[in-house]
């Protein structure tokens, strides 16, 4: 069963997919998305109007090549643009939702109501990779 339409088409660097739905009755629905092996995550959860990322990655971790994140649970508004080309993305997403960001693609996500996520990768993972700041 699918949820959405799968991949769906944004800008070069980025890749969204929609969860599959696998299992759905009265106790809710369970979504599954394909993903490389990676030790460790984090399951973050963040507050209304709080943003997330305001960086990019240069790609030196090769678990940040592309980075993977899962928007659980929420409203969010993400804000993707490639540091190189200067193209851009802006978009609301509500639902279970995988973006794969390859490096030089600055992020934010902007939660709209409080989001639960989980970023594929370690704490550790950002170390020597990642270029704060915000960028417009």
């Amino acid at each position: 069963m699918r949820y959405g339409s799968g991949k769906e088409k944004t800008m070069n660097g980025v890749e969204i997919i929609n969860g599959d739905i696998v299992k759905e009755n009265e106790k809710g629905t369970v979504f599954e998305f394909d993903n490389r092996d990676s030790k460790k995550f984090l399951l973050i959860k963040r507050k209304k109007g709080t943003v997330s990322g305001e960086h990019y990655h240069t790609g030196k971790n090769p678990f940040k090549n592309p980075e993977t994140l899962i928007i659980l649970e929420g409203e969010v508004e993400v804000y993707f643009k490639n540091i190189y080309t200067q193209e851009a993305f802006r978009k609301v997403y509500t639902n279970p939702v995988m973006f794969k960001l390859a490096p030089f693609i600055y992020h934010e996500i902007i939660a709209c109501t409080d989001i639960v996520m989980l970023d594929m990768n370690g704490i550790t993972s950002d170390v020597d990779d990642t270029i704060k700041g915000k960028i417009v």
